[in-house]
């Protein structure tokens, strides 16, 4: 773990940073078109190292709460603050470096079907890390263990099934070591015993250290919550229960 170190690559990043931010603010959001009332905007904030899960069905805007989180949309009204920063007014290409910091799993895997599930996993490590070719293998190695894939590292996604390649994709979203990790739907289709394994390893950083993750989803299985710090209930867009 100790190639980590050498991380070049997170100075731009680190010159935006704010010291002692909160990893993941919702201010003010509204997370449907046209809210009930004016007050019904979402709001919370997520601790360092604390693992959190917002749940609501389709309707309620639980859905948006990721793309949100990185950048890849805006809210209507309101701010979201990730890692101190307003992250839907970053210009294009401070949001691709700043994004490096993060970890994110869209809804499903988004593996790459022509590639192994250890190429998966190289990707972010050889396109956006100045690590050489040795280190990025000991990367990939640990986390190949630490996932439990290294029985099917070198199928392609087609050829394995659904739980392995959830955990491929986990294993990809923190190859980076980011600060920061958010999950869309990260359970569905797997069983509870599956699902605790894989938070337990997304939820811890290359130094021993909490990581921050982030996880929408419509319903947690039965096992999950014992890992958790805090569930979000949220109802037509607004959080009721757990937001404080």
């Amino acid at each position: 773990m100790s190639a980590l170190a050498r991380s070049p690559w997170l100075t731009d990043t680190a010159t935006t940073a704010v010291p002692g931010a909160l990893p993941l603010v919702f201010r003010d959001v509204d997370l449907r078109e046209n809210p009930d009332h004016p007050d019904h905007r979402f709001q919370l904030e997520v601790a360092p190292g604390a693992v959190v899960a917002c749940l609501g069905d389709e309707d309620s805007g639980v859905g948006d709460l990721g793309k949100f989180a990185v950048g890849l949309e805006r809210p209507l009204k309101g701010e979201v603050l990730t890692l101190g920063l307003p992250v839907g007014d970053l210009t294009y290409y401070k949001l691709l470096t700043f994004r490096r910091r993060l970890g994110y799993l869209q809804v499903g895997d988004g593996l790459l079907q022509n590639l192994s599930l250890r190429a998966n996993i190289t990707l972010p490590l050889s396109y956006a890390s100045d690590h050489r070719t040795k280190e990025i293998q000991s990367r990939v190695e640990v986390l190949l263990d630490a996932f439990h894939l290294r029985h099917v590292a070198d199928h392609r996604p087609a050829a394995t099934n659904e739980e392995d390649r959830r955990r491929a994709a986990v294993a990809r979203a923190v190859a980076l070591d980011p600060e920061l990790l958010v999950l869309e739907a990260p359970f569905d289709g797997l069983t509870g015993k599956a699902a605790k394994d894989i938070i337990g390893h997304a939820r811890t950083r290359a130094d021993g250290s909490a990581r921050t993750v982030f996880i929408t989803a419509q319903e947690l299985m039965p096992g999950i919550t014992s890992l958790l710090h805090r569930v979000v209930l949220v109802v037509d867009g607004l959080a009721v229960g757990g937001a404080s």
